[in-house]
């Protein structure tokens, strides 16, 4: 079978596009800015609210035993997601415009550290577990019972925010690696 690149070539520019395209393109630009600067603003907010929490009751110098118990995971995980933040502030949406190739390269690479990310959710969750699991021995063994209240309310939450993770990642993964095989196809390899 014999392809004719010229027939294709003028049958595919005689095609129109649809006639709100650009309308629907724009569209979907503004909600993923809008949604963007949403997730920072929300990141921002924790960060200032963990600070806060933590900083206030210093201030008048009565920090309770439930904020003794979240400084260590504060100050392990504002760093942690904020360090994850600032490496993914480059862009790369101008790939779309390079060759297939570089644009499929690029892509992989940004699937490949959505799923490391992923992961690394998951890890953090386990680990606020544990710190958890640690924080409830460690005040039943040794400390009063407004301690071993505030590591119970801490392990309770972890134990929240671990399956939450779970599920998030879990939707997320399946979603991402769905499209990094199809990248990958795109690409030939």
């Amino acid at each position: 079978m014999d392809i004719n690149d010229d027939a294709l070539r003028t049958l595919w520019q005689r095609q129109q596009p649809p006639s709100d395209l650009a309308d629907t393109m724009a569209r979907k630009v503004r909600r993923h800015h809008r949604l963007e600067k949403l997730r920072r603003a929300l990141d921002v907010a924790v960060t200032i609210g963990g600070i806060a929490l933590l900083s206030w009751p210093a201030a008048s110098g009565g920090l309770s035993p439930g904020q003794w118990l979240l400084i260590p995971f504060f100050s392990v995980f504002l760093i942690t997601s904020w360090s994850i933040l600032l490496r993914q502030g480059y862009d790369q949406r101008v790939a779309a415009h390079q060759p297939m190739s570089v644009y499929v390269t690029i892509r992989k690479v940004q699937l490949r550290n959505r799923l490391r990310h992923l992961r690394l959710a998951r890890m953090a969750s386990l680990a606020l577990c544990a710190y958890a699991l640690v924080s409830v021995v460690t005040c039943y063994l040794v400390a009063t019972a407004d301690w071993q209240q505030a590591a119970l309310r801490l392990a309770m939450w972890a134990v929240l925010w671990a399956l939450g993770t779970w599920w998030l990642a879990k939707k997320q993964r399946r979603a991402t690696r769905q499209q990094y095989r199809q990248i990958a196809r795109l690409g030939g390899k």
